[in-house]
This record gives structure tokens, C-alpha cells and sequence, in this order.
């Protein structure tokens, strides 16, 4: 089990670039740090911030419209 640290990001395990396949780049990295609530996250990042005004190199990506 790996662990991580708060908002560290460690941009060696992958980015978004916040493209067309940005739903595809997070979940790279997105599984290695949320394990199987990365699609419970990708749900409530579009339901609070759908415009993904907040968002960073491994933020989670809202979902496709």
C-alpha cells in the first residue's frame, strides 16, 4: 500500500492536461491515489465545479458533458 501526501503532487505518475481526453489522463493517476472512489469524485467535481475553475495538474476532471 503506497501512501501520499497532502497536495503533493507527484507529476511522475501522470498529468492533465485538460483536453479532449482529459477524463482519460486523470484516471491514470487518479486510481493510483483514490483507488475505487475516483468515479464517486469525478461525479461530485462536476456536480460542485462544473466549469473545473478549480483544477491543477492531478485534479480530478469533470465529467464528459
Amino acid at each position: 500500500m503506497s501512501t501520499n501526501s497532502l497536495n503533493y503532487r507527484d507529476l511522475d505518475i501522470g498529468i492533465n492536461t485538460f483536453g479532449e481526453n482529459s477524463f482519460q489522463e486523470g484516471e491514470v493517476y487518479e486510481n493510483k491515489y483514490f483507488n475505487d472512489n475516483f468515479e464517486r469524485l469525478v461525479k461530485i467535481k462536476t456536480t460542485v465545479d462544473p466549469e473545473n475553475f478549480f483544477r491543477n495538474e492531478q485534479s480530478i476532471p469533470v465529467a464528459k458533458a
